[in-house]
C-alpha cells in the first residue's frame, strides 16, 4: 500500500461515524501520538492538570497532524465542545476540516454520546483517557482506530486535546 493508492474519504468511514468505546492506555502501542503526547503533557502539568499557555507545539511535532483540540462551552447546565483547532491527519480521517464547528454539528447522536460522555470523564478526572473507534470500510483495510483525550485549562476554560491516530502502522505512515 503507498499513499497513492490509500485515501481515507474513498477507503474508510469518517472517524465521526463510530462510537467511542473506552480503552486502557496499555493497549496502545507505544509509539502511539496519544503516548508521545501524554509524556509531554505529565511534563507540562508538573503532576497537575496543564495549561494550554505552558502548551508549545513546537515540542511535539510528531503528534500536531493527528490532534484535534476543543473548547468547553456552558449554556447553562449544557456542554458544547467547540473544534477549534484540528492537525491534517485528524482532518483526513474525519473526511474534511471541521475547524470552527461543534461537535454535535459533525457526529451522529450515538457517536456524539460517546465522546461527550468520555470527555465529561476527562475533563472531571484531570487526567487522560482513551478509547478505541472501530471504522468500517470498503475493502480489506485494518483501519480501527484509538484515541487518547488529555484535559487542559486556559485560565477558566476547560479544553480537551484529542489524539486519534490508526493502530495499523503502515496505515499511520500514509496519512
Amino acid at each position: 500500500m503507498n499513499s497513492e493508492s490509500f485515501k481515507w474519504s474513498e477507503k474508510c468511514d469518517s472517524l465521526c461515524d463510530a462510537p467511542v468505546n473506552p480503552l486502557d492506555a496499555s493497549d496502545l502501542d507505544r509509539n502511539h501520538p496519544a503516548l508521545v503526547f501524554l509524556k509531554y503533557w505529565e511534563k507540562i502539568g508538573d503532576g497537575g492538570l496543564p495549561d494550554r499557555a505552558d502548551f508549545a507545539p513546537m515540542d511535539v511535532p510528531s503528534v500536531l497532524k493527528w490532534f484535534m483540540l476543543f473548547r468547553r462551552e456552558m449554556d447553562g447546565d449544557v456542554d458544547n465542545y467547540h473544534l477549534f483547532l484540528q492537525g491534517s491527519s485528524a482532518a483526513e480521517m474525519t473526511h474534511g476540516l471541521l475547524q470552527g464547528q461543534y461537535l454535535h454539528e459533525f457526529t451522529s447522536s450515538y457517536c456524539y454520546e460517546t465522546r461527550r460522555d468520555l470527555m465529561r470523564a476527562v475533563l472531571e478526572a484531570e487526567k487522560p483517557l482513551y478509547g478505541r473507534i472501530e471504522i468500517s470500510t470498503q475493502g480489506e483495510y485494518e483501519v480501527d482506530v484509538t484515541v487518547g483525550m488529555f484535559p487542559l485549562s486556559e485560565g477558566d476554560q476547560k479544553l480537551v486535546f484529542v489524539v486519534p491516530a490508526p493502530i495499523s502502522l503502515e496505515l499511520r505512515s500514509l496519512i
